[in-house]
C-alpha cells in the first residue's frame, strides 16, 4: 500500500499519459518536467501494453513533490472488439502469488508485439522497402510494430502511420494485439489493482463503449471504473458517463491521453474532486473545505473538448 498523500480538491490531475515506453515520444524526465512547472500534484503514466517508465517516472515524482501513479493502458478484446482498459496501482516489480497473473499478461502481450514487430520487419523488407531508420527510432528500446511503421513513414514508404498500418496489414502482416477482457481484469485485480475503461465516448478507431455494452459487460466482468473525462468528451458526453458510473457503483477517472508536447494535446489539468473516490482507493486524499471543487458541471471540462488535427508523419494517439 503506497504511502497515503494529501491535495486540494481542486488540484489538477492528470491519468492517462504516455511515453516512448510505447507509442509516446515524453521522456519521463521531460513529462514530469512539464508536469510539476504546470502545478500537477497526481499523474498516471500509462502506456500501451507495458510499465517499462513506470519506475523512472515514480522516481523522479517523488523527488519533486509529484505523485506518479503506477499505470498501464492494455489493449484488451471482448465481445468481437478492442476495448482498451486503463490499470492503475500496480507497481511495476510487483512479486509474489498474487502477482503471477498479471506479470503473465504482461509478459503475454510483449511477447505478441515483440514477434508482430519481427513480422512486420521481415514484410516490408522482403516487399524492397528497406528501413534503414529503424535503428535510430528504437534508440535502445524494445522493438514493437509502432517502431516498424513509424520507420516506414521515415524511410518515405508511407505518409502517415494509417497509411504505413495499411501498407503492413497489404503485406500480410498485423500491428496490433489484445488479450481477453475478462482475463486482464481478473489478473489486475488479483494483483490489487483497479481497472477503468479508457475513452469510453470515442467513436474511431477504437470505438463507442456504450450504456448497452456495461449492461452486458459488467455482470461478468467486473471493471472498476469508466474514463468520463477525456481530452476528445465533449460536455453531453462526460455527463453520460458519469452518470453510468454512478449508476453501476464505479470509479471515474480523467486523462489527456497526451503522448507528446501538443501531441495530440498536451496533459489536461482535470479537478482532482472530480475523481475523488479513484485517488481515495489510491491512497490520495483530498484536503481543504471547498466542496464546490467536487463538482463538476458543463462548461467546467478543461479545453481541448474535441481531438486535434489529424496525427502527422509518425504519431499515433490511441
Amino acid at each position: 500500500m503506497p504511502e497515503q498523500f494529501a491535495i486540494e480538491a481542486s488540484a489538477p490531475v492528470d491519468l492517462h499519459l504516455h511515453t516512448l515506453a510505447s507509442d509516446g515520444f515524453w521522456t519521463p524526465s521531460d513529462l514530469l518536467e512539464t508536469i510539476a512547472r504546470r502545478g500537477f500534484k497526481v499523474v498516471a503514466v500509462t502506456d500501451h501494453d507495458n510499465q517499462r517508465s513506470v519506475a523512472e517516472a515514480m522516481r523522479i515524482g517523488q523527488g519533486i513533490g509529484v505523485r506518479v501513479v503506477p499505470g498501464v493502458e492494455m489493449t484488451t478484446r471482448w465481445n468481437g472488439r478492442q476495448v482498451h482498459v486503463l490499470v492503475y496501482g500496480l507497481a511495476p516489480d510487483l512479486t509474489g502469488p498474487a502477482a503471477a497473473k498479471w506479470n503473465a499478461a504482461l509478459s503475454e502481450i510483449d511477447a505478441l508485439m515483440r514477434e508482430r514487430a519481427l513480422d512486420a520487419k521481415a514484410r516490408f523488407v522482403e516487399s524492397g522497402r528497406a528501413l534503414p531508420s529503424l535503428d535510430e527510432i528504437l534508440n535502445g528500446r524494445v522493438m514493437w510494430p509502432f517502431h516498424i511503421l513509424s520507420a516506414a513513414i521515415k524511410d518515405q514508404h508511407a505518409k502517415n502511420l494509417k497509411e504505413s498500418a495499411e501498407l503492413l496489414v497489404s503485406l500480410g502482416g498485423d500491428f496490433n494485439g489484445d488479450l481477453p477482457l475478462e482475463q486482464v481484469v481478473e489478473a489486475a485485480h488479483e494483483a490489487g489493482g483497479i481497472t477503468v475503461i479508457a475513452h469510453p465516448g470515442r467513436g474511431d478507431s477504437v470505438g463507442l463503449v456504450t450504456a448497452d455494452d456495461l449492461a452486458k459487460m459488467l455482470p461478468e466482468i467486473p471493471v472498476d471504473g469508466l474514463e468520463a473525462h477525456y481530452r476528445s468528451h465533449s460536455d453531453v458526453d462526460t455527463a453520460l458517463y458519469r452518470r453510468l458510473a454512478n449508476e453501476h457503483g464505479l470509479v471515474i477517472s480523467a486523462g489527456s491521453d497526451s503522448h507528446a508536447p501538443a501531441q495530440p494535446v498536451d496533459p489536461l489539468p482535470y479537478q482532482a474532486g472530480w475523481v475523488r473516490d479513484l485517488l481515495g482507493r489510491l491512497s490520495i486524499e483530498m484536503v481543504g473545505d471547498d466542496q464546490s471543487a467536487f463538482e463538476w458541471r458543463e462548461g467546467m471540462s478543461p479545453a481541448p473538448k474535441v481531438p486535434a488535427p489529424a496525427p502527422v508523419e509518425g504519431e499515433q494517439t490511441n
